[in-house]
């Protein structure tokens, strides 16, 4: 197994350094840019929150600014997402609990991270990875799904993503000190090659060693 971990990590980087794609989140080491990023991509496209988020930041580029917006200017500005409504009170609150118990200062402690409203382990993990290469996965539906399809490990659980057996697997698939560019890589594999429908497997770099492949899409279920 550890052979095979080994080659999907070499094949997935090798494949990403030629297909990634670049948002301008992706260029910051900032915690709050970071979070800012994840709780906008939530339910909605990479391109629609493209349009949005540096202007965003712009006009909120700190909790504190966050913590004192208009909620009406608010809710304007993430009118482009949908649910603007919903979108715009939590980060005001977001905001508000770290200008009063943080001092506007974003934390960089796991557990302090998920007391922060509206941040979760997966964007409690993409901040301790983009900004210091901490050794975590971004698990979601796509991480699940290439995992799955890959290496047959699924999760008997009716939400996967709390299956804590299918988080310590996927942090066994991180390469040391390189955390960010392996997540990337996923997140960018799962969108244009290992797709949740007519995944692109004649065009995939780790057919060799997937078992989805090899058995058919009728055969694996």
């Amino acid at each position: 197994m550890q052979n095979k971990k080994n080659q999907f990590i070499r094949l997935l980087l090798d494949w990403w350094e030629k297909n990634k794609r670049d948002f301008p989140w992706r260029h910051t080491k900032d915690p709050y840019s970071i979070l800012i990023a994840e709780m906008l991509l939530r339910k909605t496209t990479a391109k629609q929150v493209e349009k949005i988020y540096s202007q965003f930041l712009s006009l909120y580029p700190d909790p504190n600014s966050l913590a004192n917006a208009d909620i009406n200017d608010l809710k304007e500005l993430l009118k482009p997402l949908g649910m603007e409504h919903k979108r715009a009170e939590l980060l005001k609150r977001f905001g508000l609990y770290i200008k009063e118990k943080y001092d506007g200062e974003i934390p960089l402690e796991l557990e302090k991270l998920l007391e922060l409203p509206g941040v979760g382990m997966y964007a409690a993990n993409a901040v301790l990875s983009f900004t210091s290469s901490k050794n975590v996965p971004l698990l979601d539906t796509n991480f699940i799904r290439v995992i799955y399809r890959v290496f047959g490990i699924k999760s008997q659980k009716s939400r996967a993503r709390d299956d804590r057996k299918i988080w310590e697997f996927a942090e066994t698939l991180i390469p040391h000190g390189n955390s960010k560019n392996f997540n990337l890589a996923i997140l960018d594999f799962a969108a244009l090659v290992c797709r949740a429908k007519k995944p692109k497997c004649s065009e995939c770099p780790i057919r060799n060693i997937c078992l989805y492949y090899k058995m058919g899409d009728k055969k694996y279920k």
